[in-house]
């Protein structure tokens, strides 16, 4: 991967139901294999750059850290505080900025090859059915790339 040589296919567009509400779609980008474990080496070199820098209160997406440490967290501090702070951003998937994107990952990443692959990640076109879509923002879910390192890349940018 460090020569440059890999070229991401397009990705596969598969909407799925969000949540009890049959009407609601969810669009999930799925990978092909070679891509999948082309990412996950990404991913793991990216994750460790970024590790760092999270807040230790911050479990989504995280090495290590699950659903269930945030509620042994949440149940702990019940006790101390009568407040509680939840971050969620409506389709922060679907509309993340290409270039701020690039911004964050030459920060962290500082190595070439990785900045290479994940622009040709976020501008790999998607097929959804028969017909090829350029995308120009945002980043599909279903990649091993995407949620635990490229979205949380980005906000500790912004």
């Amino acid at each position: 991967m460090s020569s440059g040589s890999y070229f991401p296919p397009p990705v596969r567009g598969v909407e799925i139901p969000k949540g009890n509400d049959k009407n609601r779609k969810r669009l999930l980008g799925i990978p092909t294999v070679a891509d999948r474990v082309a990412q996950a080496v990404v991913r793991n070199y990216l994750e460790a750059q970024v590790e760092p820098c999270f807040h230790p209160d911050s479990y989504a997406y995280r090495p290590s850290r699950s659903a269930l440490d945030a509620i042994a967290a949440v149940r702990s501090r019940c006790w101390k505080y009568d407040w509680v702070l939840e971050f969620d951003i409506k389709g922060a998937f679907d509309h993340v900025d290409h270039e701020l994107m690039m911004k964050a990952v030459r920060q962290h990443a500082r190595c070439t090859w990785v900045e290479l692959y994940v622009e040709r990640w976020l501008k790999a076109p998607m097929m959804r059915g028969q017909e090829m879509v350029s995308r120009t923002q945002g980043t599909p879910q279903g990649g091993v790339l995407t949620p635990p390192t490229m979205l949380h890349t980005f906000l500790s940018c912004v």
